[in-house]
């Protein structure tokens, strides 16, 4: 009887929620079932159900780690609202610029394994990738760059408007992922000097990735998947396609309120694949934490990166000290996370000083409120400080 209290109260719950959305009734409807089951926490569902339903998102996926431990994950909402495909355990999300972690993981086990120095430098003559790019003679401050600049998005430029990830030069599928970086560094000159300043580079993580493959000798894709994934037992996560090329298991992307298939309006000009080390993997809720809780130390088996190495990642730059390599540290740097929001979706990877990690991904883009992401990130909090998950 009180198993079958709890159910009734939750479903009442989630059906004042939904009563006045604006959403296909049958939104609502999985969304009852899916908080209904047994193992569902109502203090955590609540508060997602909640998000979910102020900002108009289609589908959430959740998981939740103690001590390296998973302790749940639901999905909730719709992966593909034309084809009533529900979330599940397994649907792949673009992560976006969380990525980057992924591809700082992947340098970090470069390092640890001898094979890199992160001072080592990137171009012209003695740098890793030579002159491989662009148009030499390299001026002295290109010259100048190193890996660790690079990981710490200080090379001192191709950040804020010189990004040119969203460029139109970079959607133009003529362009080979080669032809780009070169274009890159014959057009767009450093505005600092290399180490002076922090600029949010997209186009430095694209680098990375190069520099991984030159180190390796393999691809980007497959080192971090023989190197990083499979010994982790993660087979799922990939590099995503064009934007309404779907992948197996992976969700659709909407934008706004009125659920308007990204994708399609997009039509395809976006290339993901040539975006791969800075904003190109799709992953699974469960996946991604997984990856987390390996590098964490948490697990007692297959961990990927030794306490020296964690220690070279986690450390922060003088031009800004809540970005170490592929991760930022909240105001009393105990914690560290990653959200990022990049072409019809969000995610939020964290992990707590408290011994709780957890991975937040959604199909949708940030809609045009100021205290989303504020929203999104206390999802979390919240149902810790109450006792909702332990």
């Amino acid at each position: 009887m009180k198993k079958f209290g709890i159910i009734i109260l939750i479903q009442v719950l989630f059906c004042l929620l939904i009563t006045c959305s604006g959403k296909d009734s049958g939104w609502g409807e999985v969304i009852t079932r899916q908080v209904s089951q047994p193992d569902s926490k109502l203090g955590v569902d609540s508060l997602v159900v909640d998000f979910m339903e102020n900002y108009h998102i289609p589908g959430l996926s959740l998981a939740v780690s103690k001590d390296g431990k998973l302790v749940y994950t639901k999905g909730y909402g719709y992966a593909d609202i034309s084809s009533k495909e529900e979330v599940s355990k397994t649907s792949l999300f673009r992560i976006g610029q969380i990525s980057q972690t992924i591809t700082a993981i992947a340098i970090m086990k470069l390092i640890q394994q001898g094979k890199l120095s992160s001072e080592s430098g990137v171009f012209g003559d003695s740098g890793i990738l030579g002159t491989k790019y662009g148009t030499h003679p390299y001026t002295s401050a290109v010259n100048n760059i190193t890996v660790n600049e690079l990981l710490h998005h200080t090379c001192g430029g191709w950040s804020g408007r010189d990004d040119r990830i969203d460029d139109p030069k970079f959607r133009d599928t003529s362009i080979t992922r080669e032809q780009f970086i070169s274009w890159t560094l014959d057009n767009i000159p450093l505005r600092n000097i290399p180490g002076s300043s922090y600029g949010f580079s997209n186009f430095g993580y694209l680098v990375l990735g190069r520099i991984i493959e030159k180190i390796s000798g393999q691809s980007y894709t497959d080192f971090v998947k023989d190197s990083i994934l499979k010994p982790i037992g993660i087979s799922d996560m990939q590099i995503a396609g064009w934007l309404g090329n779907k992948k197996k298991n992976e969700v659709t992307n909407y934008k706004d309120k009125y659920f308007i298939r990204y994708d399609a309006e997009l039509d395809d000009e976006f290339c993901f694949p040539r975006a791969d080390a800075c904003s190109g993997w799709i992953a699974s809720a469960t996946d991604l934490l997984k990856l987390n809780d390996n590098v964490n130390r948490f697990s007692t088996h297959n961990n990927i990166l030794d306490s020296i190495t964690m220690r070279i990642m986690l450390t922060s730059s003088k031009a800004n000290e809540h970005f170490t390599c592929g991760w930022f540290l909240n105001d009393d740097f105990k914690n560290r996370y990653y959200i990022s929001e990049h072409f019809g979706q969000t995610s939020e990877i964290v992990c707590a000083d408290n011994g709780f990690s957890w991975v937040i991904l959604v199909n949708t883009n940030r809609p045009a409120v100021e205290n989303y992401l504020g929203e999104l990130d206390q999802i979390m909090w919240k149902a810790l400080s109450n006792s909702a998950i332990k």
